[in-house]
């Protein structure tokens, strides 16, 4: 005769609707997966789909790219900054990553990079303010 295991029930604790993430690593690309893995984990706690994450680190890790791409290869201590402010409200994940502006004025709207980010979030934006360059994305959850 088969014994009937009961298990025990399953206590959930409710994520809430609202938080914030500051990151600050050097503006070297060997740090980049910090930020790219505290936003997806951040997407995950939130509800966020697996598609969604993964279009989340996609744009991040461009993001992050193109900040630290013009920058010249320098030594991981001597590198500047890069910031990374995460901000979930409801169903939106607001990311904005910040860098010194390194070797290039702004984005290439029609570069693959761009077009790369367009495609996997809701919204995009470029800023720089003197010699520090912003990106900010956002998606919705599904």
């Amino acid at each position: 005769m088969a014994q009937r295991v009961e298990a025990a029930p399953r206590i959930r604790t409710r994520t809430p609707d609202l938080a914030s993430v500051v990151l600050t690593v050097p503006a070297h690309k060997d740090y980049v997966v910090i930020i790219r893995s505290a936003v997806a984990q951040l997407g995950a706690c939130f509800g966020f789909t697996a598609r969604d994450i993964t279009d989340l680190r996609l744009a991040v890790n461009e993001a992050c790219a193109l900040l630290v791409a013009g920058a010249p290869e320098r030594d991981k201590r001597a590198a500047g900054i890069i910031e990374c402010r995460a901000h979930v409200r409801g169903d939106r994940l607001r990311v904005t990553v910040a860098a010194p502006v390194g070797g290039f004025d702004a984005p290439d709207p029609d570069g693959l990079g761009w077009n790369l980010m367009t495609a996997l979030v809701d919204s995009l934006a470029w800023a720089q303010d003197g010699a520090t360059a912003r990106i900010a994305l956002e998606k919705r959850r599904d």
